[in-house]
């Protein structure tokens, strides 16, 4: 298993959710370890101040994505 976690507003069409917020999730599904967890910055910023821990995995070309998107995998213990 693997999750990939962005945060954002997602485009809402016919009870199903588009948009760059939930490309990039999916992408970053497919760059998480298996039985790891990957997040943009903007996820990691959000859990400023939580018990969370981060590794940087580097700034990343994601498919369909203009720009490259820092990415962190969730440290498991």
């Amino acid at each position: 298993i693997r999750i990939g976690v962005n945060a954002g507003t997602p485009i809402a069409e016919d009870g199903d959710l588009f948009g760059t917020t939930v490309q990039i999730s999916a992408r970053l599904c497919d760059k998480a370890e298996d039985g790891g967890i990957a997040v943009s910055n903007l996820v990691r910023e959000l859990a400023a101040g939580s018990s969370a821990k981060f590794e940087e995995v580097g700034a990343l070309e994601l498919k369909g994505v203009a720009e490259a998107v820092t990415v962190y995998s969730v440290a498991i213990d």
